[in-house]
């Protein structure tokens, strides 16, 4: 989903997201709201982000990207302001988020390709204290078995080598 704020400033407008499905597109945060929000306050704010980014109020060089965002605001507008239609987009929004945390679980936490969130941080919970001790504990406990792994392998390798360099002389002196 898009991140597009439309709590700037009347100097600054919103993000105007790429072209794609219409299924990417969170039409709450578009229009600012939450997802409990009201009719009124739906209303309220399509009217307030229209009159910010209404294309007659753009300079001629935005106008075209104006109307393309003022296109999805009236999307969004008549897809939450009539009862049936925002039924049927919030069912919509919880099937994908379900979707998308089942799959996020066969590929290994990652969010689905093409979806942005790479790394399933929306999904994850700021580390407390304890977790980051005992993360610090397992990267140490890593970097040690590391090394004893490598230690071992030297010595093996440098005690074949010695015993190889044993038997050829003792070899040699025999024959």
């Amino acid at each position: 989903m898009w991140n597009v704020s439309v709590t700037s400033t009347n100097s600054q407008r919103p993000p105007i997201p790429p072209r794609g499905d219409v299924e990417d597109v969170d039409y709450y945060r578009i229009l600012g709201v939450p997802y409990t929000a009201t009719r009124a306050e739906i209303t309220r704010a399509y009217r307030k982000a229209m009159k910010r980014v209404h294309p007659d109020r753009q300079p001629p060089s935005a106008r075209e990207a104006a109307e393309q965002h003022a296109r999805l605001l009236n999307r969004a507008y008549s897809t939450l302001a009539h009862t049936e239609s925002r039924r049927a987009y919030d069912m919509s929004i919880k099937a994908q988020a379900v979707q998308d945390q089942i799959m996020s679980q066969y590929f290994g936490g990652f969010g689905m390709p093409g979806s942005g969130d790479l790394s399933g941080e929306r999904f994850r919970q700021p580390p407390t204290a304890a977790d980051r001790r005992n993360q610090k504990r397992n990267d140490r406990n890593a970097m040690v078995s590391i090394v004893v792994v490598f230690a071992g392998a030297t010595v093996a390798v440098v005690a074949l080598l010695v015993i190889w360099a044993a038997a050829s002389s003792l070899f040699r002196a025999l024959f």
